[in-house]
C-alpha cells in the first residue's frame, strides 16, 4: 500500500423525501379552516340581514309588492369634494354611498344602484321583487289619463288682436327703448345749440354750437 491518504468525499447522492401524507393532512385542514371562516362570516352577514328584515321580526305579516320610488337620488351632490377618513370617522360620513336601510357604505354609484336596486334592500324594507299585476281597469285608466294629458295644450297669453302678449310686450320695450334714444339724442343736440360759442370757445370747447356768417 502507498503512504498516500485516500479523500473523504461528500455524499451527494442523498435526496430529502417528503411526508406527502403530512403535507395532505395540512392542506386539509387549512381549506378545512379556511371554509369555516368563510361559512362564519356569511353567516355573520345573513344573520345581520335577518336582523333588518321586519318579516323576520314580525312586524309586518306579508311582504309587500315591489313599489316605485318616491323620492329623486342624489348622486352628485358630493362629487370632487375632499374628504379626511380616518379608522374613527363614522360609516355614514366616510366616503362613499351610504345606505341607512343596510347600515353599509358603497364605494360608487354603480354600486348603490346595483344595492338599492337588490333583493335584500327591498326586503329591509319589507317588499318584494314582484311587481303589483294591473288590472284591465287600471291600464285602461292609465291610457285615459295620458291622452288627456296629451289634449290638454299649455295655454298661451294672448290679445285681442291675435298677438302673443309676451311678442307684443316684447316689441312695446324696444319701441320705448328707441324713443328713449331719439329723445336723449335730441335734449343733448339742444344744449350744445344753448352754449354762447364765444364761451365755448374761451373754455376750450370749439366744436359745440353753430357757427353763424
Amino acid at each position: 500500500m502507498s503512504g498516500k491518504k485516500l479523500k473523504v468525499g461528500v455524499d451527494n447522492t442523498y435526496r430529502r423525501t417528503w411526508d406527502k401524507d403530512e403535507y395532505k393532512e395540512k392542506a386539509a385542514k387549512r381549506d378545512e379552516q379556511e371554509a369555516k371562516d368563510e361559512e362564519s362570516a356569511l353567516d355573520l352577514k345573513k344573520r345581520r340581514r335577518l336582523e333588518r328584515d321586519p318579516l323576520h321580526q314580525g312586524l309586518i305579516v306579508e311582504r309587500a309588492a315591489l313599489q316605485q320610488r318616491d323620492f329623486q337620488l342624489d348622486l352628485t351632490s358630493r362629487l370632487g369634494k375632499t374628504q379626511v377618513v380616518t379608522t374613527n370617522t363614522p360609516l355614514n360620513q366616510q366616503a362613499g354611498y351610504y345606505c341607512s336601510v343596510c347600515d353599509c357604505i358603497l364605494r360608487d354609484s354603480q354600486s348603490y344602484l346595483d344595492h338599492i336596486n337588490g333583493k335584500y334592500h327591498n326586503r329591509a324594507l319589507g317588499m318584494s321583487m314582484r311587481v303589483e299585476k294591473s288590472t284591465a281597469d287600471q291600464v285602461r285608466k292609465r291610457f285615459d289619463l295620458h291622452k288627456k294629458r296629451q289634449l290638454q295644450s299649455a295655454p298661451v297669453d294672448t290679445v285681442p288682436d291675435g298677438f302673443d302678449r309676451a311678442t307684443l310686450e316684447r316689441e312695446q320695450a324696444e319701441q320705448k327703448q328707441r324713443e328713449a334714444s331719439r329723445s336723449q339724442a335730441a335734449g343733448d343736440d339742444e344744449e350744445e345749440e344753448g352754449i354762447d360759442p364765444d364761451m365755448a370757445l374761451m373754455m376750450g370747447f370749439a366744436g359745440f354750437g353753430s357757427s353763424k356768417a
